[in-house]
């Protein structure tokens, strides 16, 4: 009887039980309803809900990514010689623009990070673009603040003999100036685009590794990555043709443009491709509104999910209820992803590869504009079109190698190892060099066409013409050789010949009695044919560089615990930034500017570069480039020795909808059949139950009922 009455009462308790898990999943999945649904607020209509997947979200961020890669890394790089002339900036300070861009993602990044672990993902990508959006505009301010382009009181056409002219110019040096100062506003641009950028690839990329299985993750971020390379290359493929277009054609007549895109005072429109960036960036934020907390298909991506972090013991740390929600947790949190050996080394070697990518990537167009006497239209379109092969194909090579042969982390670190290697040998594509173009008073002498060491552009032929290098204004002598200006030539005499001006009376050239002219305006004709040759090798380099982006991103956050991954990618781009793409365009330039022949000064101050020496530029890219792949190939190498994999019979780690591990005391949950049937069959009504079997310790598989909160 008392018996009976036990059983009946553990029966209504079981009943009454069983009814409040069946109300509260109920309420959860209502409210997971709500989290997951495609709309704007309320407003969720069926038609959205199709697009509520992972392949459409790659499909939306990749689109974010080739706009921010279009702006930041294809048209900013692009502009690199054009605002050296426009703004009468030096490249080291120019190299400060783009550094200024991974100084705002490296200082901001830790906390977008550590809070977005636990935010609204898509909506904060949306505010990302956003900003991103607000930065191109900021870009575009130095050109509707500055007035309109002035050639200069550049150099008289012709030597002024006997002149008693003593106007240099200086009267406007406050105008040099005040443009030099408009450095900071394309440095606050780039500072705002740092933000939006650093949260594209943080949050971005935790989003899509936390809403697809672990086994197509690697081919997801590769085709991301991918989109990233193809935005920089349509950047340097457009931007070349807005370099075609004359700065300030929209409000000057075109029979008032007296130069040509040749003419090294040509300024192109720089800023057009900002402003098309600037609405591209409003449309992604529009289309991320709409997205929820996380896709649909999360739920079942997690339960496959299983854990390959560096076994070190910070995994029992990090995984425990509530770690990481609060600021307290901070200083531990920094302290196990610092002290994670692989991770870190991963990092450093992800240091190296971005100081090497942002220095070519922000001087690639203007080493081919040099290097090969290429115009800056068409140096910007072979960098692009190299770009936009080898560094998307690289990525997504990169990443479909890793789901083709379901590559761990091992196997990742060898792929990345190998890629630095085979780019040690194709690296010295860089000693097929061009040499200095020959340029009177520069590379050889007035009188007798030796090399020299030192620039001596005033010799006794041209010393009372008044000459200065504030301009730059070659003219090709009947000889051969360059001259700097007609000035510097020593010409007295210019005049039409159809459509080609000449000079005559150059008391610089060597010019034979029975020829009307000394020299016609514009460069001689290059005389080297390398860039066929450099252009496919280098295109090698590039894509395998670019292989190991999706590989090492990959690598880092498998051997993170689940509960770190977002903000270890935080941590990660601190590192890379600080230590690679920062200095990486400042060293670069520093580089450009050690081979500076010729410097423009303009009343004892210095602006930009005219004249660069061949020789030592591409010598000195080959032994930094060099230095650099071994460096990464040492630094994947000792992170492979040091990587300690989970146990082969580890318990498989079950992952709850924000992404921790449920792991702990796996064998202490009781469960009933009814329980089990009861989950399965919300399973197949879209609730977020799931019944799942668990490798146990002892070898055995035991079925397990896990509501995931």
């Amino acid at each position: 009887m008392t018996s009976n009455k036990i059983d009946n009462a553990n029966d209504t308790s079981a009943n009454k039980d069983n009814t409040a898990v069946g109300e509260s999943i109920g309420e959860i999945a209502e409210c997971d309803e709500r989290i997951i649904a495609c709309g704007y607020g309320s407003c969720t209509p069926e038609a959205l809900q199709k697009c509520n997947n992972a392949k459409v979200f790659l499909a939306v961020i990749c689109l974010f990514c080739t706009v921010q890669g279009f702006v930041v890394n294809g048209i900013n790089n692009v502009n690199t010689s054009t605002l050296e002339r426009r703004y009468q900036l030096p490249s080291s300070r120019v190299g400060l623009i783009s550094s200024a861009y991974d100084i705002s993602a490296g200082i901001l990044v830790i906390p977008i990070t550590y809070w977005g672990a636990h935010a609204h993902k898509p909506r904060l990508l949306a505010f990302a673009s956003l900003c991103l959006a607000l930065g191109s505009f900021v870009m575009c301010i130095p050109q509707i603040a500055s007035g309109q382009y002035q050639l200069g009181n550049a150099v008289s056409d012709v030597c002024l003999a006997g002149s008693n002219a003593t106007d240099n110019g200086c009267g406007d040096i406050e105008e040099s100036l005040a443009l030099q100062n408009y450095l900071y506003v394309f440095m606050l641009g780039q500072f705002l685009h740092g933000i939006g950028g650093t949260t594209l690839y943080s949050i971005g990329i935790v989003f899509i590794d936390e809403n697809v299985k672990t086994k197509v993750s690697a081919l997801y971020i590769g085709i991301m990555y991918a989109f990233s390379a193809v935005g920089p290359a349509l950047g340097y493929v457009a931007g070349g043709q807005f370099l075609n277009i004359y700065v300030d054609a929209a409000v000057t007549n075109s029979a008032d443009i007296s130069i040509t895109d040749e003419d090294p005072r040509w300024v192109g429109a720089w800023w057009l491709g900002f402003a098309i960036g600037c609405c591209g960036f409003v449309v992604v934020a529009a289309m991320l509104f709409c997205y929820g907390y996380e896709l649909p298909d999360a739920k079942e991506a997690k339960t496959e999910r299983y854990s390959q972090a560096h076994q070190d013991g910070s995994e029992d740390v990090a995984n425990r209820d509530g770690f990481g929600k609060s600021i307290k947790d901070l200083p531990l949190s920094t302290k196990l992803i610092l002290l994670n050996p692989t991770f870190m080394f991963i990092n450093l070697a992800g240091c190296t590869e971005g100081l090497i990518i942002s220095g070519f990537a922000t001087f690639m167009p203007k080493f081919i504009q040099n290097q090969f006497w290429q115009t800056a239209g068409m140096s910007a379109f072979y960098g692009g079109l190299v770009a936009v092969i080898g560094a998307a194909g690289g990525q997504a090579l990169g990443g479909f190698i890793a789901k083709r042969f379901n590559l761990k982390v091992k196997g990742m670190l060898k792929l990345s190892m190998g890629c630095c290697i085979a780019c040690v040998a194709f690296v010295l594509i860089f000693l097929a060099r061009c040499d200095s173009e020959k340029i009177g008073g520069i590379t050889v002498s007035y009188i007798n066409k030796t090399e020299i060491e030192e620039s001596a552009l005033i010799a006794d032929c041209n010393r009372g013409c008044n000459c200065t290098s504030e301009s730059y204004e070659p003219i090709c002598g009947i000889d051969g050789i360059a001259y700097f200006t007609p000035c510097h030539a020593g010409c007295l005499r210019s005049f039409r010949d159809g459509s080609t001006k000449r000079y005559a009376n150059c008391s610089c050239i060597d010019t034979p009695a029975e020829s009307p002219y000394s020299a016609t305006s514009g460069k001689c004709e290059p005389t080297c044919n390398l860039l066929a040759v450099f252009l496919p090798i280098f295109f090698i380099v590039v894509t395998l560089t670019f292989m190991v982006s999706p590989i090492g991103m990959s690598a880092s956050l498998r051997v993170i615990p689940d509960a770190q991954r977002s903000y270890s990618v935080g941590i990660k781009w601190v590192i890379m930034r600080f230590l690679g793409t920062v200095p990486g365009p400042i060293l670069f330039g520093a580089i450009f500017d050690i081979a500076c022949r010729q410097w423009q000064e303009k009343c004892d101050e210095r602006g930009s570069c005219w004249i660069y020496d061949n020789n030592s530029l591409s010598l000195n890219l080959l032994l930094l480039g060099l230095v650099i792949k071994i460096i990464s190939a040492i630094f994947f190498f000792v992170a492979y020795l040091l990587y300690k994999p989970p146990p082969v019979d580890a318990p498989i780690s079950l992952l709850d909808k924000r992404g921790k591990t449920i792991s702990e005391n796996v064998n202490n949950i009781n469960t009933t059949d009814t329980q089990i049937d009861a989950a399965q069959g919300n399973k197949s009504n879209g609730d977020i139950t799931d019944a799942i079997k668990v490798k146990t310790d002892q070898g055995e598989v035991n079925p397990v009922f896990v509501t995931t909160l």
